[in-house]
Protein backbone atom coordinates (compact mmCIF):
# COMPACT_ATOMS: atom_id res chain seq x y z
CA UNK A 1 0.00 0.00 0.00
CA UNK A 2 1.44 3.18 -0.85
CA UNK A 3 2.34 6.02 1.69
CA UNK A 4 -0.05 8.39 2.72
CA UNK A 5 1.51 11.33 4.65
CA UNK A 6 -2.02 12.86 5.23
CA UNK A 7 -3.99 10.56 6.47
CA UNK A 8 -1.05 9.32 9.01
CA UNK A 9 -0.85 12.66 10.34
CA UNK A 10 -4.68 13.28 10.80
CA UNK A 11 -4.19 9.96 12.66
CA UNK A 12 -1.40 11.33 14.85
CA UNK A 13 -3.97 14.56 16.05
CA UNK A 14 -6.91 11.91 16.80
CA UNK A 15 -4.26 10.09 19.12
CA UNK A 16 -2.92 13.02 20.63
CA UNK A 17 -5.75 14.34 21.13
CA UNK A 18 -7.44 11.58 22.97
CA UNK A 19 -4.19 10.94 25.48
CA UNK A 20 -4.62 14.44 25.88
CA UNK A 21 -8.37 14.26 27.70
CA UNK A 22 -7.05 11.44 29.36
CA UNK A 23 -3.86 13.16 30.75
CA UNK A 24 -6.08 16.00 32.16
CA UNK A 25 -8.72 13.88 33.46
CA UNK A 26 -5.84 12.23 35.57
CA UNK A 27 -4.39 15.76 36.34
CA UNK A 28 -7.23 16.99 37.57
CA UNK A 29 -7.60 14.05 40.20
CA UNK A 30 -4.43 14.10 41.29
CA UNK A 31 -5.17 17.37 42.13
CA UNK A 32 -8.33 17.01 43.75
CA UNK A 33 -7.21 14.77 45.38
CA UNK A 34 -3.40 16.15 46.77
CA UNK A 35 -1.27 14.06 45.27
CA UNK A 36 2.17 15.06 43.88
CA UNK A 37 3.55 13.86 40.21
CA UNK A 38 1.57 11.97 38.18
CA UNK A 39 -0.20 8.97 38.33
CA UNK A 40 2.08 5.71 37.49
CA UNK A 41 -0.03 5.11 34.27
CA UNK A 42 0.81 8.91 33.17
CA UNK A 43 4.24 8.04 33.83
CA UNK A 44 4.58 5.10 31.72
CA UNK A 45 2.55 7.56 28.81
CA UNK A 46 4.42 7.42 25.74
CA UNK A 47 2.67 10.98 24.88
CA UNK A 48 4.79 14.02 24.74
CA UNK A 49 6.38 15.68 27.45
CA UNK A 50 5.19 18.96 25.93
CA UNK A 51 1.69 18.05 26.13
CA UNK A 52 2.14 17.01 30.06
CA UNK A 53 4.15 20.14 30.93
CA UNK A 54 1.13 22.21 29.20
CA UNK A 55 -1.41 20.47 31.28
CA UNK A 56 0.20 20.66 34.49
CA UNK A 57 0.18 24.46 34.44
CA UNK A 58 -4.03 24.05 34.51
CA UNK A 59 -2.70 22.17 38.22
CA UNK A 60 -2.79 25.14 40.87
CA UNK A 61 -3.13 25.82 44.54
CA UNK A 62 -6.32 28.41 45.61
CA UNK A 63 -4.73 31.23 47.64
CA UNK A 64 -6.61 32.23 51.01
CA UNK A 65 -10.33 33.34 50.71
CA UNK A 66 -10.94 36.78 51.59
CA UNK A 67 -14.23 37.74 53.87
CA UNK A 68 -16.98 39.60 51.66
CA UNK A 69 -16.86 43.56 51.83
CA UNK A 70 -19.16 45.09 54.34
CA UNK A 71 -19.19 48.33 52.68
CA UNK A 72 -19.83 50.28 56.32
CA UNK A 73 -19.55 53.92 55.61
CA UNK A 74 -16.81 56.12 57.81
CA UNK A 75 -18.85 58.41 60.56
CA UNK A 76 -19.31 61.81 60.47
CA UNK A 77 -16.33 63.77 61.97
CA UNK A 78 -18.60 66.98 62.84
CA UNK A 79 -21.77 68.47 63.30
CA UNK A 80 -22.85 71.67 62.76
CA UNK A 81 -26.54 73.24 63.86
CA UNK A 82 -27.54 76.78 63.35
CA UNK A 83 -31.14 77.89 64.63
CA UNK A 84 -32.92 79.40 61.75
CA UNK A 85 -36.42 80.90 61.89
CA UNK A 86 -38.55 77.88 63.36
CA UNK A 87 -35.46 75.20 61.92
CA UNK A 88 -32.88 74.21 62.87
CA UNK A 89 -30.15 73.93 60.00
CA UNK A 90 -27.50 71.02 60.32
CA UNK A 91 -24.63 70.94 58.27
CA UNK A 92 -22.15 68.54 58.14
CA UNK A 93 -19.95 66.23 55.30
CA UNK A 94 -20.80 62.47 55.14
CA UNK A 95 -17.25 60.69 54.00
CA UNK A 96 -16.83 59.06 50.52
CA UNK A 97 -14.55 56.01 52.20
CA UNK A 98 -16.08 52.83 53.94
CA UNK A 99 -14.42 51.57 57.13
CA UNK A 100 -12.36 49.04 55.11
CA UNK A 101 -10.69 52.33 52.95
CA UNK A 102 -12.86 51.41 50.02
CA UNK A 103 -14.52 54.48 47.60
CA UNK A 104 -18.20 55.14 49.38
CA UNK A 105 -20.43 56.04 46.18
CA UNK A 106 -23.99 55.52 48.07
CA UNK A 107 -25.46 54.91 50.98
CA UNK A 108 -28.78 53.45 51.71
CA UNK A 109 -30.25 56.05 54.07
CA UNK A 110 -28.69 59.18 56.05
CA UNK A 111 -30.81 59.96 59.43
CA UNK A 112 -30.28 63.04 61.88
CA UNK A 113 -30.76 62.44 65.19
CA UNK A 114 -32.40 64.82 67.78
CA UNK A 115 -32.86 63.94 71.81
CA UNK A 116 -32.24 65.43 75.34
CA UNK A 117 -29.15 63.81 76.60
CA UNK A 118 -29.18 61.15 78.99
CA UNK A 119 -26.92 61.24 82.13
CA UNK A 120 -24.31 60.01 82.37
CA UNK A 121 -24.57 60.44 78.86
CA UNK A 122 -23.63 57.77 76.35
CA UNK A 123 -24.22 57.58 72.30
CA UNK A 124 -26.26 54.47 73.10
CA UNK A 125 -29.03 55.63 75.64
CA UNK A 126 -29.01 58.68 74.02
CA UNK A 127 -30.09 57.19 70.34
CA UNK A 128 -32.67 54.99 72.13
CA UNK A 129 -35.23 57.81 72.47
CA UNK A 130 -33.69 60.54 69.92
CA UNK A 131 -36.07 61.38 66.87
CA UNK A 132 -34.99 60.44 63.82
CA UNK A 133 -35.03 62.83 60.67
CA UNK A 134 -34.40 61.10 57.53
CA UNK A 135 -32.02 63.23 54.77
CA UNK A 136 -33.73 62.82 51.35
CA UNK A 137 -31.07 61.72 48.60
CA UNK A 138 -28.67 61.30 50.64
CA UNK A 139 -24.79 60.82 49.05
CA UNK A 140 -21.29 61.62 49.87
CA UNK A 141 -20.07 65.23 50.51
CA UNK A 142 -21.10 68.35 52.18
CA UNK A 143 -24.88 68.25 53.57
CA UNK A 144 -27.04 70.49 54.31
CA UNK A 145 -30.57 69.87 55.94
CA UNK A 146 -33.41 71.12 57.68
CA UNK A 147 -35.17 70.07 60.57
CA UNK A 148 -38.61 71.37 62.64
CA UNK A 149 -37.74 73.29 65.92
CA UNK A 150 -41.13 73.61 67.52
CA UNK A 151 -40.46 70.09 69.37
CA UNK A 152 -37.36 71.68 70.87
CA UNK A 153 -37.95 75.25 71.69
CA UNK A 154 -36.11 75.99 75.46
CA UNK A 155 -34.26 72.55 75.45
CA UNK A 156 -30.82 71.51 75.25
CA UNK A 157 -30.66 68.80 73.05
CA UNK A 158 -28.04 66.18 71.13
CA UNK A 159 -27.61 66.10 67.59
CA UNK A 160 -25.83 63.19 66.15
CA UNK A 161 -25.71 61.69 62.20
CA UNK A 162 -25.78 58.17 61.50
CA UNK A 163 -25.14 56.60 57.79
CA UNK A 164 -26.24 53.31 56.50
CA UNK A 165 -24.35 51.72 53.76
CA UNK A 166 -25.16 49.89 50.45
CA UNK A 167 -25.09 46.28 52.28
CA UNK A 168 -27.17 48.04 55.02
CA UNK A 169 -24.65 48.30 57.38
CA UNK A 170 -24.75 51.52 59.80
CA UNK A 171 -21.62 53.49 60.66
CA UNK A 172 -21.25 54.81 63.79
CA UNK A 173 -23.38 57.77 65.30
CA UNK A 174 -21.51 60.99 64.36
CA UNK A 175 -19.72 63.16 67.30
CA UNK A 176 -22.62 64.81 68.68
CA UNK A 177 -23.40 68.50 68.97
CA UNK A 178 -24.93 70.13 71.89
CA UNK A 179 -27.88 72.66 71.29
CA UNK A 180 -29.86 74.78 72.63
CA UNK A 181 -33.11 75.89 70.79
CA UNK A 182 -34.27 78.95 71.60
CA UNK A 183 -38.21 80.69 70.57
CA UNK A 184 -37.93 81.69 66.57
CA UNK A 185 -37.01 85.14 66.28
CA UNK A 186 -39.25 86.84 63.28
CA UNK A 187 -38.23 88.10 60.48
CA UNK A 188 -37.91 92.00 60.09
CA UNK A 189 -40.25 94.05 58.03
CA UNK A 190 -40.64 96.62 55.77
CA UNK A 191 -36.56 96.91 54.33
CA UNK A 192 -35.76 99.92 52.39
CA UNK A 193 -33.00 101.29 50.62
CA UNK A 194 -32.54 104.74 49.54
CA UNK A 195 -29.76 106.49 47.93
CA UNK A 196 -27.76 109.17 50.21
CA UNK A 197 -24.92 111.62 50.21
CA UNK A 198 -22.89 108.99 52.33
CA UNK A 199 -24.13 105.99 50.52
CA UNK A 200 -27.24 103.61 50.77
CA UNK A 201 -29.32 104.08 54.06
CA UNK A 202 -31.32 100.81 54.87
CA UNK A 203 -34.14 100.87 57.23
CA UNK A 204 -36.59 98.27 58.70
CA UNK A 205 -38.35 97.12 61.44
CA UNK A 206 -37.74 94.85 63.55
CA UNK A 207 -37.62 94.36 67.72
CA UNK A 208 -34.61 91.85 68.11
CA UNK A 209 -31.29 92.84 69.86
CA UNK A 210 -29.39 92.74 66.82
CA UNK A 211 -29.34 92.44 63.15
CA UNK A 212 -26.68 91.31 60.65
CA UNK A 213 -26.99 92.73 57.18
CA UNK A 214 -25.98 91.07 53.62
CA UNK A 215 -24.91 92.35 50.96
CA UNK A 216 -24.70 91.51 46.98
CA UNK A 217 -22.77 92.86 44.25
CA UNK A 218 -25.12 92.65 40.98
CA UNK A 219 -25.91 88.79 40.60
CA UNK A 220 -22.90 87.61 42.62
CA UNK A 221 -23.66 85.72 46.22
CA UNK A 222 -24.56 87.48 49.15
CA UNK A 223 -21.76 88.36 51.71
CA UNK A 224 -21.83 89.59 55.35
CA UNK A 225 -21.39 93.15 55.54
CA UNK A 226 -22.17 94.30 59.31
CA UNK A 227 -23.62 93.52 62.85
CA UNK A 228 -25.17 96.28 64.15
CA UNK A 229 -27.95 96.80 67.45
CA UNK A 230 -30.66 98.95 65.90
CA UNK A 231 -32.78 99.04 62.33
CA UNK A 232 -30.68 101.14 60.66
CA UNK A 233 -27.62 101.12 59.03
CA UNK A 234 -25.96 103.24 56.41
CA UNK A 235 -23.35 101.32 53.81
CA UNK A 236 -20.38 104.33 53.03
CA UNK A 237 -18.73 101.38 51.02
CA UNK A 238 -20.61 101.82 47.92
CA UNK A 239 -19.94 103.13 44.24
CA UNK A 240 -22.12 105.24 41.98
CA UNK A 241 -23.66 103.27 39.09
CA UNK A 242 -23.19 99.48 40.73
CA UNK A 243 -26.36 97.36 41.18
CA UNK A 244 -26.50 96.38 45.15
CA UNK A 245 -28.83 93.90 46.94
CA UNK A 246 -29.32 94.30 51.12
CA UNK A 247 -30.66 91.55 53.18
CA UNK A 248 -31.11 91.45 57.03
CA UNK A 249 -31.33 89.02 59.27
CA UNK A 250 -32.72 89.51 62.94
CA UNK A 251 -29.72 87.63 65.65
CA UNK A 252 -29.68 86.94 69.13
CA UNK A 253 -25.86 85.51 68.03
CA UNK A 254 -24.20 83.55 65.89
CA UNK A 255 -26.48 80.49 66.35
CA UNK A 256 -29.48 81.95 66.67
CA UNK A 257 -31.58 83.99 63.92
CA UNK A 258 -34.54 84.35 62.13
CA UNK A 259 -35.03 84.13 58.27
CA UNK A 260 -33.51 86.21 56.50
CA UNK A 261 -35.66 89.17 54.51
CA UNK A 262 -35.83 88.87 50.47
CA UNK A 263 -33.88 91.24 48.36
CA UNK A 264 -34.11 94.74 48.24
CA UNK A 265 -32.09 96.19 45.26
CA UNK A 266 -30.27 99.64 44.48
CA UNK A 267 -28.09 101.51 42.08
CA UNK A 268 -26.51 104.51 43.84
CA UNK A 269 -26.82 107.57 41.57
CA UNK A 270 -24.86 110.95 42.08
CA UNK A 271 -27.22 113.24 42.61
CA UNK A 272 -25.26 115.37 45.25
CA UNK A 273 -23.58 118.78 44.84
CA UNK A 274 -20.41 119.56 46.31
CA UNK A 275 -20.15 121.75 49.09
CA UNK A 276 -20.65 125.25 49.33
CA UNK A 277 -17.39 127.30 48.51
CA UNK A 278 -16.61 129.27 52.14
CA UNK A 279 -14.84 132.07 53.54
CA UNK A 280 -14.86 134.01 49.61
CA UNK A 281 -13.15 136.95 49.56
CA UNK A 282 -13.26 139.97 47.36
CA UNK A 283 -10.05 142.33 47.40
CA UNK A 284 -9.64 145.33 44.99
CA UNK A 285 -6.59 145.44 43.11
CA UNK A 286 -5.22 147.80 40.07
CA UNK A 287 -7.97 147.59 37.54
CA UNK A 288 -8.59 143.74 39.17
CA UNK A 289 -10.97 142.31 41.55
CA UNK A 290 -9.18 139.19 43.22
CA UNK A 291 -11.27 136.46 44.66
CA UNK A 292 -10.05 133.56 47.01
CA UNK A 293 -12.04 130.87 49.06
CA UNK A 294 -11.66 127.74 50.70
CA UNK A 295 -10.73 124.92 48.28
CA UNK A 296 -13.06 122.18 47.90
CA UNK A 297 -12.20 118.67 49.38
CA UNK A 298 -14.73 115.89 47.20
CA UNK A 299 -12.69 113.17 45.28
CA UNK A 300 -15.34 113.77 42.41
CA UNK A 301 -14.66 117.69 42.30
CA UNK A 302 -14.53 119.10 38.65
CA UNK A 303 -14.14 122.95 39.32
CA UNK A 304 -15.63 126.38 40.32
CA UNK A 305 -18.04 128.83 38.37
CA UNK A 306 -17.36 132.56 38.83
CA UNK A 307 -21.12 134.71 39.20
CA UNK A 308 -20.76 138.95 39.06
CA UNK A 309 -23.17 141.23 39.67
CA UNK A 310 -22.95 144.60 38.79
CA UNK A 311 -24.19 147.72 40.04
CA UNK A 312 -27.17 145.66 41.88
CA UNK A 313 -28.13 143.72 38.93
CA UNK A 314 -29.05 139.96 38.60
CA UNK A 315 -25.31 137.25 38.87
CA UNK A 316 -24.07 136.83 35.51
CA UNK A 317 -21.90 134.07 35.44
CA UNK A 318 -18.09 135.04 34.43
CA UNK A 319 -15.72 132.17 34.51
CA UNK A 320 -16.47 128.46 34.44
CA UNK A 321 -14.58 125.14 35.89
CA UNK A 322 -12.13 127.02 36.99
CA UNK A 323 -9.96 124.14 39.13
CA UNK A 324 -8.28 126.30 41.56
CA UNK A 325 -9.75 128.74 44.63
CA UNK A 326 -8.67 132.17 43.26
CA UNK A 327 -9.99 134.11 40.33
CA UNK A 328 -8.91 137.76 38.79
CA UNK A 329 -11.63 139.75 37.48
CA UNK A 330 -9.63 142.05 35.45
CA UNK A 331 -12.66 143.41 33.13
CA UNK A 332 -14.03 146.00 35.63
CA UNK A 333 -14.63 149.75 34.77
CA UNK A 334 -14.60 152.63 37.00
CA UNK A 335 -17.98 153.81 38.94
CA UNK A 336 -19.29 150.57 39.53
CA UNK A 337 -20.26 148.07 42.36
CA UNK A 338 -19.41 144.24 41.56
CA UNK A 339 -20.35 141.54 43.67
CA UNK A 340 -19.08 138.20 43.32
CA UNK A 341 -20.73 134.14 44.28
CA UNK A 342 -18.77 130.68 43.63
CA UNK A 343 -20.52 127.90 43.11
CA UNK A 344 -18.86 124.22 43.59
CA UNK A 345 -19.35 121.31 40.43
CA UNK A 346 -18.39 117.45 40.81
CA UNK A 347 -17.88 115.11 37.47
CA UNK A 348 -21.27 114.90 37.11
CA UNK A 349 -22.18 118.20 36.91
CA UNK A 350 -23.50 118.45 40.45
CA UNK A 351 -23.54 122.01 41.29
CA UNK A 352 -23.70 123.17 44.62
CA UNK A 353 -25.52 126.61 45.80
CA UNK A 354 -23.70 130.00 45.86
CA UNK A 355 -21.60 130.82 48.31
CA UNK A 356 -21.97 133.86 50.29
CA UNK A 357 -21.37 137.23 48.13
CA UNK A 358 -18.49 139.15 48.86
CA UNK A 359 -18.44 143.11 47.39
CA UNK A 360 -15.93 145.04 45.60
CA UNK A 361 -15.79 148.82 44.80
CA UNK A 362 -14.26 150.42 42.12
CA UNK A 363 -14.35 154.09 43.07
Amino acid sequence: MPYDATKREKWGLTILSQGARILSAAISQSCASGQNGLSPFLATSSLSAAVVLLLLTNCGYPGPVLPPLLDIPLSVSYVNAVEYGDKILVQFTLPDLTTEGNPLHNVRSLVVGVGPGPSPFTTEKWAETAKQYPVANPAPGPIATEIPAAEWVKKDVVISVRAVGPKGKPSQWATVKLFTVEPPLPTPTALKADNVEAGVKLTWQGSAPKYRIFRALAEAAPERLADIDHPEYVDETTEYDKAYSYRVQAITDDLHGSEVTGPVAITPIDTFAPAVPAALTAILGVNTVELAWTRNSEKDFKGYNIYRSTDGGPFEKIADLIPSPTYSDNKIEPGKKYRYQVTAVDLKNNESIPSTPADASNQ
